[in-house]
């Protein structure tokens, strides 16, 4: 038995556990006051054996504890009523307190109020009659200003009738000399305008002249300066020619083939060649790339020495014609 016990102690601590429970609530359930009765009946006789009295001890303790551990809870509870009831009234006191505060708050303010009104009535009575002495004195202002005015403008009337004949005087004054001032500037107008027109005549011819003379000078520039560029640029022309075929390797079979090559060769202000382009193929390429590569190992290119004609578009492009059979 002990060995059972040591093997499941925690299935025998609940089994005591709940037969106590049981007990408990067998004992708290009879009813004291009425006898039993014993009733007759049949039963089938069983065997059964005495609980031992420690348990019964065990049990009624229990039992004990549980109803006093009930009749604590009931005075918990009780208390706890107690005190609530306790908070609710102390929170009623606080409650009536705070709206007698409020009441007095609020007849005080009322009192202020009141004060302020009265205050403000009186302000309001003492700057209508402030308002009304104010305005008396701006009504005999104003009369005063009325009176004022009127002399003035009487005053200002004759002054107007005064100023007005004088000035009535002063303009036929001005009419008259205004009228000898229009001859007097007339005839200075007529005879600057005639004096002007002689003066620009004289201007026009003179730039007509100058003209003709810019345009003579200019021909003859033109003239002069084409005959050079004509002499520079057949020069030029047989030099960078001569040039260009000395550079070029002689092709061999081109002459027996008929191979024939035209290329447009662009250069800058310096004769340093730009580009190479060729404009008729001999329908060979290699011949045609020793062309190009004369036309390059050619550069610079011989130029004029004036900027004026290197700055010509006949000095910035040129065309060869590669003919090996000529």
């Amino acid at each position: 038995m002990w060995e059972i016990i040591r093997r499941n102690p925690q299935t025998i601590i609940i089994a005591v556990l709940l037969h106590v429970v049981i007990v408990g609530l067998m004992i708290v359930g009879l009813d004291w006051l009425e006898p039993p009765t014993q009733k007759i009946q049949r039963v089938n006789v069983v065997q059964a054996r005495l609980v031992e009295s420690d348990k019964l001890q065990v049990q009624k303790q229990t039992a004990k504890s549980a109803a006093q551990k009930k009749q604590e809870t009931k005075k918990a509870e009780i208390k706890k009523q107690q005190l609530a009831e306790l908070e609710r009234k102390q929170q009623a006191e606080e409650k009536k307190q705070q709206q007698e505060q409020e009441q007095k708050k609020i007849t005080e303010q009322k009192a202020q109020k009141e004060k302020k009104q009265a205050k403000k009535q009186a302000e309001a009575k003492k700057k209508a009659a402030s308002e009304k002495q104010r305005k008396i004195a701006l009504e005999k202002k104003k009369a005063a200003e009325k009176k004022k005015k009127a002399e003035q403008e009487k005053k200002r009337k004759l002054e107007q009738e005064k100023n007005k004949k004088a000035e009535q005087e002063r303009r036929r004054k001005l009419e008259k000399e205004k009228k000898a001032k229009a001859v007097a500037a007339k005839k200075k107008k007529a005879a600057q305008a005639k004096k002007k027109a002689a003066a620009e005549r004289k201007a026009k011819e003179t730039a007509r002249k100058r003209a003709e003379q810019r345009a003579r000078e200019a021909q003859m520039a033109a003239q002069m300066q084409a005959e050079q560029a004509a002499v520079e640029g057949a020069s030029i022309a047989a030099a960078i020619q001569h040039k260009v075929q000395s550079n070029w390797t002689f092709f061999p079979g081109a002459a027996d083939r008929g191979l024939r090559c035209k290329v447009r060769v662009k250069v800058n202000g310096n004769g340093s060649v730009l580009l190479v382009r060729v404009i008729e193929s001999s329908g060979d390429a290699a011949f045609d790339r020793s062309v190009e590569s004369a036309v390059y190992k050619t550069d610079p290119f011989p130029m004029p020495a004036s900027a004026a004609l290197r700055a010509l578009p006949q000095f910035r492009e040129h065309e060869f014609y590669f003919n090996p059979s000529k």
